[in-house]
């Protein structure tokens, strides 16, 4: 098997799992209307990068995805754009400044057949541990 087949072949077997905490673990989705407008954001990018999500939760402060993409290579452009999206929204709504989020989101690429179900059951359970 070429190697081009072999990189493409793996690309299309990965899914993500992305992450991130709020600053200081403070509470950045307070009222229904946060997560609603967190969700419309996700939604937007959802269909801008054709991205697939397989399992999701959204807690008072951080999230968990477990996402598919196209275009693997723009993951950080379509995640930055999104917790940036999200910042200015509650900096504009609170009347903030300063970090919303702990630092950048962290990614881990997972086998799809291998561990999808594993880390969807983590992502689905979290907020049960919480």
């Amino acid at each position: 098997m070429p190697t081009y087949a072999r990189q493409h072949q793996l690309k299309e077997s990965l899914v993500y799992h992305v992450y991130n905490r709020s600053h200081r673990g403070e509470r950045i989705f307070e009222k229904q209307e946060d997560f609603e407008y967190f969700m419309e954001l996700i939604k937007s990018y959802k269909e801008r990068f054709h991205v697939k999500f397989y399992h999701w939760v959204i807690m008072s402060n951080h999230y968990h995805f477990s996402i598919g993409l196209e275009e693997p290579e723009k993951l950080s452009t379509m995640m930055a754009g999104l917790q940036r999206a999200y910042t200015h929204y509650y900096s504009r709504k609170r009347k903030v400044r300063g970090y919303l989020w702990q630092g950048r989101f962290r990614s881990q690429p997972i086998e799809r057949d291998k561990y999808l179900i594993t880390c969807g059951r983590y992502i689905e359970r979290n907020p049960v541990r919480a």
